[in-house]
């Protein structure tokens, strides 16, 4: 998941003067053996698939081809060992997918553990950074009182 602390919390926004855009930034996956299988993307995808009901039309508002939703699905459940949906096959009422009762559990999880980063990052990016970010922040981090920055320091 690709997020910044600004997101989660507007007084790390980066809005004093001379800090526009500037922010702390991350990412945060699941990974097996280093290969990404389940971040902010799939994520999005599987409440698509809640609200929609259909794998192809939570794709499409993402901007997505079906075939490449198809193809992180199957990669990540692969990877997890369970199934991340259950798919009914189309016909005369048409198909659709269901977030499976593990997959739901995963998307819960994954946005709580999100909520905690945010939290967590924020803290620490006011330890180290303290001020410099927030309103009214100096515009050079030399100005700011004890800034490390001011004495050559790291």
């Amino acid at each position: 998941m690709e997020r910044s602390v600004a997101e989660a919390n507007p007084h790390a926004s980066g809005k004093a003067a001379g800090h526009e855009g500037l922010g702390l930034g991350y990412h945060v996956w699941l990974q097996d053996r280093g290969m990404p299988v389940f971040g902010a993307g799939i994520r999005g995808l599987l409440v698509g698939v809640e609200s929609t009901g259909s794998l192809r039309k939570a794709a499409s508002d993402m901007g997505m081809a079906y075939s490449k939703a198809w193809l992180i699905v199957r990669r990540a459940e692969s990877h997890l060992g369970f199934e991340l949906l259950q798919r009914q096959a189309g016909g005369r009422g048409g198909g659709g997918s269901v977030v499976s009762a593990q997959g739901k559990w995963l998307v819960r999880a994954f946005g709580e553990l999100m909520a905690d980063a945010d939290d967590a990052l924020d803290a620490l990016s006011r330890k180290h950074l303290g001020d410099w970010f927030g309103p009214g922040a100096p515009a050079r981090p030399e100005d700011r009182t004890g800034s490390p920055l001011r004495a050559g320091g790291r």
